[in-house]
């Protein structure tokens, strides 16, 4: 019955579900779904409107959700910062977590030549010594938002 009803989701539904796909794969991708990551994932899509049951679909399934790239340079934004925030949220940067995140980074559209550049600038901002909001580092990283 799930697949019958994926095909009446909304496109922005659909991109939601393939941003959080994408979050689960950044969390696995070093042996280690922790509770903190799986915490984030769940507030990150509360925040986009998915349900608990949802999620849960979703991190438990090792069914393909296809790629979706935000059609706005502020939402591909907004999908990295997110990216970065789950490779650093156990509080130290995995090398695999952030080439993770640069790879995706390209997928959705950031230029090859600024991708590390970018994701390694979120993750100092993030969790500097003095962290800086996502509205912040997206001012600071308003030259990187050009395709």
């Amino acid at each position: 019955m799930e697949l019958t009803l994926d095909i009446f989701e909304s496109k922005k539904t659909k991109g939601v579900k393939s941003h959080i796909n994408n979050l689960v794969a950044i969390a696995k991708s070093d042996g280690n779904f922790s509770m903190a990551e799986k915490r984030l994932i769940f507030e990150i899509g509360k925040r986009n409107g998915l349900s608990n049951d949802k999620l849960k679909t979703i991190i438990k399934s090792d069914k393909a959700i296809k790629f979706k790239v935000p059609k706005t340079d502020s939402d591909r934004f907004d999908r990295v910062y997110d990216l970065v925030e789950m490779a650093i949220v156990e509080g130290s940067d995995n090398e695999n977590e952030i080439s993770a995140c640069i790879e995706i980074a390209e997928k959705l559209g950031f230029r090859k030549a600024i991708v590390g550049v970018l994701v390694r600038k979120l993750a100092t901002g993030i969790q500097g010594e003095l962290p800086k909001t996502k509205e912040e580092l997206k001012a600071e990283c308003a030259d990187f938002l050009v395709f």
